[in-house]
């Protein structure tokens, strides 16, 4: 480890393969969803694909199976 690794704090950043491992996905499986735009937001960070753990946690919890346990929707969009 060097110097300025320890010097920084965790980041809450995630690359693809971290944020896979996170949510207990393949990293294949998160692509396919990053690229069908089914999977949680990502951003980009110099080219490459990170994660916010907010965002995962937030899209997880919009997967709850019990309807009371999910985030509120936002108004809806008009047409």
């Amino acid at each position: 480890m060097s110097n300025t690794q320890s010097i920084l704090p965790e980041s809450p950043y995630l690359t693809a393969v971290e944020a896979a491992a996170y949510l207990r996905l393949e990293e294949r499986t998160l692509n396919n969803m990053r690229w069908r735009s089914e999977g949680p937001a990502w951003r980009k960070h110099g080219g490459r694909v990170v994660y916010h753990k907010e965002e995962l946690e937030r899209w997880s919890r919009e997967r709850d199976s019990d309807p009371n346990n999910r985030p509120p929707k936002g108004p809806k969009k008009k047409s």
